[in-house]
């Protein structure tokens, strides 16, 4: 999978998480969306670093990014939840 994929992968997630339909690994009501705090886990980051350490099915979203392209990942998804709502 590529950078893309991982990318579609997590904004998947986070449409999921947001709408809480079925089939979401966490629970919108454990985060703040508004607070783009990068060190606070209950912000935007945190939830899109959650959704990235999340195993699922024994693989990682974290384990196939390579550390290069994390600060793209998590400006495409943070620009997504900006824009859904």
């Amino acid at each position: 999978m590529g950078l893309n994929s991982d990318i579609s992968e997590v904004i998947t997630q986070l449409d999921k998480i947001i709408t809480s339909a079925d089939g979401r690994w966490l629970n919108i009501s454990d985060y703040n969306l508004k607070s783009k705090d990068r060190k606070n886990m209950k912000s935007v980051y945190g939830l899109i670093h959650n959704i990235l350490y999340h195993g699922d099915d024994g693989q990682r979203i974290i384990d196939r990014t390579h550390k290069d392209n994390l600060e793209y990942l998590y400006g495409k998804c943070v620009d997504h939840v900006k824009n859904h709502g």
